[in-house]
């Protein structure tokens, strides 16, 4: 009677915590984070094009900007987030990474065709995301009851990219509609004043609506930089990390992905602008389902087997399939994988994490990855200035699915330590 009764009660809270609603400052940090990712998704949905066709850069250099790219919130994202802890002003820090990266949007048309120019700009627009993302996680986290963190996390990667989904989509109007009017640099630079003002928008909304979380901790060393190191000391984190850094080096970025499907496809500038609208609108799709579902099954089972998808996305494109086929799974497949994926993997660390070093903890396993991001997309663009992108893309395929194996063994999700 007694597991019987247990049973029925833990039904009982479930049914109870499915009915819950997502707090309010976790849908308006999905908004501000809609809004800023139609300003990012402006550019890095034509990025790769632009670098490539318009200032006729090498694959090796592309890579290494893209890792940039990726990797510069990694140096940002531990320090920020300690001051995050330390002062217990979440809000100011994701504020100052917010205004960060929708000031270097205006920077772009004044630096031209210049790789020095190119590399400071985006690394100053990482440096506002190195700044913002752990406390903006921690923010979701702490505003949000344990038992629905997953599907709060999936809302807010949800609103997150409907704003990537849209982006890709203005950019396309505009190359289309600027075109008629002036030089493809000239188009490229109205992109970059109207990404300016979709970001100005969504600070405005950040500051307004967006309530502060703090702690109210009784020794305030207990967010000290020795306490946030203690971290490595636990053994799930240290394996979860060594799992996370193996998949990362062997992900594909985006714009690899789809250069490789520009390549391949003899795509346009409008008609690539608008491939991260298949991959963002499939995450927008099934970022709550699958959120849901990994707060039911368990969160490191979905977010590995996520990674299950992208080995067959890289080899549909290294593979002599029809356009269609391959246009199809390189889009849809990613979207799937990265639902459950970043959200999913923020819900299931953040549990484990004392609330003082929450963000802290969030930060470093976000910087795992984007280290890892970084090697990734340097060795990849390397890859391709002595070989063919479909080569790469398939001992790339072959690499994550190697790691894929690694990470289950590291993270056994069915041990009842590393329960969800």
């Amino acid at each position: 009677m007694y597991l019987t009764g247990s049973r029925t009660a833990r039904r009982i809270q479930d049914a109870r915590a499915t009915r819950e609603r997502v707090p309010f400052n976790v849908k308006m940090l999905g908004v501000v984070s809609l809004l800023t990712d139609v300003s990012s998704e402006m550019l890095v949905a034509v990025v790769g094009y632009y670098l490539l066709n318009v200032l006729h850069e090498s694959p090796t250099v592309i890579g290494f900007l893209d890792g940039l790219y990726n990797g510069i919130p990694a140096l940002l994202a531990i320090p920020a987030a300690y001051l995050a802890d330390r002062w217990q002003r979440r809000k100011l820090l994701a504020g100052l990474g917010y205004g960060a990266s929708a000031v270097t949007k205006l920077g772009f048309p004044l630096v031209g065709p210049s790789f020095g120019g190119l590399s400071g700009l985006l690394s100053a627009d990482r440096f506002g995301k190195g700044v913002r993302t752990a406390p903006r996680d921690a923010l979701i986290s702490l505003s949000t009851p344990p038992k629905i963190m997953g599907r709060a996390f999936g809302v807010h990667r949800m609103l997150d990219n409907i704003g990537a989904m849209i982006g890709p989509l203005i950019a396309s109007f505009v190359l289309l509609w600027t075109t008629k009017f002036g030089t493809e640099r000239r188009t490229f630079d109205a992109l970059f004043v109207i990404a300016f003002c979709v970001a100005g928008i969504g600070l405005v909304v950040f500051c307004l609506y967006v309530v502060d979380q703090r702690d109210e901790l009784r020794e305030r060393s207990a967010a000290s930089l020795g306490a946030a190191f203690g971290l490595l000391r636990q053994r799930w984190f240290v394996l979860c990390g060594l799992a996370v850094a193996l998949l990362g080096f062997a992900w594909v970025s985006d714009t690899f992905v789809y250069l490789t499907l520009a390549h391949r496809m003899h795509l346009t500038a409008s008609e690539y602008a608008l491939l991260a609208t298949g991959t963002m609108g499939t995450f927008v799709v099934s970022a709550v389902a699958v959120g849901a579902l990994a707060d039911r099954i368990g969160r490191w089972k979905v977010f590995v087997l996520g990674h299950l998808l992208l080995v067959v996305a890289y080899l549909t494109l290294s593979a002599d399939v029809p356009g269609v086929v391959m246009l199809v799974a390189a889009l849809v497949l990613p979207g799937l994988a990265y639902a459950a994926s970043d959200g999913v993997l923020m819900a299931y660390c953040s549990p484990h994490i004392p609330a003082a070093l929450r963000t802290s903890g969030i930060a470093v396993m976000q910087s795992i990855g984007a280290v890892a991001g970084f090697v990734s997309s340097l060795v990849f663009g390397v890859a391709w200035s002595h070989s063919d992108p479909a080569s790469v893309m398939r001992w790339f395929a072959l690499a994550m699915a190697a790691a894929v194996a690694l990470a289950t063994l590291l993270v056994s999700p069915w041990k009842e330590h590393f329960s969800d």
